[in-house]
């Protein structure tokens, strides 16, 4: 289907539905890892509503990917190498950007060598995903729970609530409302992932 009215900045062509990226995390991500698929789902909702783009370059970052992974750090250099992946970091942008699952899979990658290499935790992982806005880590907690009781009651206005809880509740206040945005949802929330988990 084609999304007639986006959220801002939103492209379908390089977008993911849930469907798609539930089962391409799957595929990238241990299901066991400290940073389950419900955390890395609101992480990714907050960041893009699901979107593999690229944000503006600064002089200080570059986000790029479905989470906006902060590719330019000299200190992600170490993890690169420890992937397997270009170390230049404008080379690197533009595989992502022309492989959602690659750059979906590279994130997840993030989060297992900060597990695996760094030693991290849970809170360690958030950590490195906020940066300096702590106000996010309680609300990806919040908003991964309440995906994972939707997710367990197959519940769709529940998965509405809570992949927009980080949006709506951060200083940005940025929501996406299915009142606001019906065909952006019907796409993100196809009916046949309730009636048949697909």
């Amino acid at each position: 289907m084609q999304v007639k009215k986006t959220p801002f900045a939103w492209n379908q062509a390089a977008a993911y539905d849930f469907p798609t990226f539930w089962s391409t995390l799957q595929r990238v991500h241990p299901q066991d890892h400290p940073v389950s698929y419900f955390m890395i789902a609101v992480i990714c909702f907050e960041e893009t509503g699901f979107c593999n783009i690229q944000q503006a370059e600064t002089p200080s970052g570059l986000g790029v990917g479905f989470g906006q992974l902060e590719v330019k750090n000299p200190e992600k250099v170490a993890f690169y190498e420890w992937a397997g992946v270009e170390t230049n970091y404008h080379e690197l942008a533009r595989h992502m950007l022309r492989d959602r699952e690659f750059s979906l899979g590279l994130h997840c990658q993030f989060f297992q060598y900060l597990t695996e290499e760094r030693g991290l935790r849970l809170d360690g992982c958030l950590s490195a995903q906020v940066g300096r806005h702590l106000q996010y880590k309680p609300l990806f907690r919040t908003g991964a729970s309440m995906l994972e009781s939707a997710f367990e009651a197959n519940d769709r206005d529940a998965y509405i609530r809570a992949l927009n809880y980080a949006r709506s509740n951060s200083a940005k206040k940025n929501g996406i409302p299915e009142s606001l945005f019906k065909d952006y949802w019907e796409f993100i929330l196809p009916q046949s992932w309730f009636d048949y988990g697909f």
